[in-house]
Parts: structure tokens; sequence; C-alpha cells
């Protein structure tokens, strides 16, 4: 499996300098060091899934950023490729009880002797949910300059309303 990055998230999140959140610097540069460039990835493909809406492929990088899951997410597995079965039977309207096309969609979107636990059209269909994520994140906030400010708003991106309960 070959994750693609959605073009300019590199650029939006810091990546094409050393480190992400380059505009940043002091001890909260120094916490933006652990956030990996599949963090930012995920973080977009999060926000994707959940619209349950395909992004252009030509928005996609030319290249692969990472072939299989980094240890860190390595477990993470099953739960991203249910969630990708979850996000393909709600944007194709295939209802729970058509166990056919359900069978029918698991059996294209998965295989469960990749790293990744998807097809060739699994993995595909996940970089095109990640471009929907990142257009979201794009168009609701700023490059971040640090990530506190980043969580910030990727948190308000799912809780618009600011309720903390």
């Amino acid at each position: 499996m070959s994750f693609v990055l959605p073009a300019n998230l590199r650029t939006f999140f810091g990546f094409d300098g050393a480190r992400p959140f380059a505009r940043s610097s002091g001890p909260k540069r120094e916490a933006a060091a652990r956030f990996l460039m599949f963090d930012a990835y995920y973080c977009c493909l999060l926000l994707g899934l959940d619209a349950r809406r395909l992004g252009d492929e030509t928005n996609l990088e030319s290249d692969k950023f990472i072939d299989g899951y980094p240890d860190s997410f390595k477990g993470q597995a099953e739960l991203i490729a249910g969630l990708l079965v979850d996000a393909e039977l709600g944007r194709l309207e295939i209802g729970p009880d058509d166990r056919d096309d359900i069978e029918r969609e698991m059996v294209r979107l998965l295989d469960l002797t990749s790293v990744t636990r998807l097809s060739t059209a699994g993995d595909n269909l996940l970089n095109r949910y990640a471009v929907t994520g990142f257009d979201r994140l794009r168009d609701a906030m700023l490059p971040p300059d640090n990530l506190e400010d980043f969580l910030v708003g990727y948190h308000e991106l799912w809780d618009p309303t600011g309720d903390q309960s």
C-alpha cells in the first residue's frame, strides 16, 4: 500500500521545511516535532471519511510518501479499514439490510493479506477521502503556526458549536 498526500498538505503544515509547523519556534516547536506527516494525513482522512465524499484524484501528489502505516498507526489498520467500508456504504447508499451489496463492497475494498488490510481500490479511495478532508481543513482554517492552534481548530471542525459537554 502506498499513501499519497493531498497536494499542498506539506506546505499547509510546514512539512516542506525540516519539520511540521516550521513557522513556530521554542517549546511549541519541539512538541510539533512529534507530529508526523502521517498524523496530518490521518486528520484529513477522518474529515473526508466523515463527509463521505471522494476528493479529486488530480489533487493528490504524484508520488507516495510512505508504504504502509508508521509504527504508531499499525494497530489502527483494522479500524481504518472499517471506517473506509462504513464511509463507502454510506456514500453508495447501501442499506444495512442489503447483505449482497455489503459483501460485494467488502470484497472490493479489503485485502486481509495487505499491511493496511485494504485492496488497491481501497488504498486509492483512502487517499481520495484524505483529499476531501484536506479541502475541508483548508476551507475552515489558515495554516497553523503551532500544534496547539491546529488541534483547537481541528476540534472546532468536529464541534462547530464549541460545546464542551
